[in-house]
């Protein structure tokens, strides 16, 4: 437990049971105007042994979507996979941030010879082997 926890509980006045039963529940309220309820009564029965066993997964295994976050998420995943135009943007940036390659400026449809060349003239460096034990 965490201090703030601690303090909320000795602050604590009632639980939000208690505070149904002895003040009743809040009005609901739908765009603005208030929604009327005849009764509060219901008949659905929840197993106790099922809602308190572990999370719900068969929707996972389905692959369907359990909120409406979900289901953006899902749909703008599925257009940016198939979509050419953000898949060469996505790599562009990958070669320009991570690579630290600059970008080709084509002169009237030439690439100049100056951009296929390392930015500061120089010539690569060879790459030297890592020393192995027992060499």
């Amino acid at each position: 437990m965490g201090w703030r926890n601690i303090i909320e509980k000795m602050h604590m006045t009632s639980t939000l049971t208690k505070w149904y039963e002895e003040h009743g529940r809040h009005e609901i309220f739908a765009g603005g105007k208030k929604v009327q309820m005849e009764s509060t009564e219901h008949s659905l029965v929840l197993k106790d042994g099922i809602v308190t066993k572990e999370e719900q997964r068969d929707l996972d295994k389905l692959g369907i979507a359990k909120n409406a976050r979900e289901e953006k998420l899902r749909a703008r995943d599925a257009k940016q996979k198939n979509d050419p135009a953000y898949n060469a943007r996505m790599a562009s940036l990958y070669r320009e941030v991570v690579l630290k390659e600059k970008p080709v400026v084509a002169e009237n449809g030439f690439i100049p010879l100056g951009a296929l060349t390392p930015a500061n003239g120089s010539k690569p460096k060879p790459e030297v082997g890592e020393p192995v034990l027992g060499d």
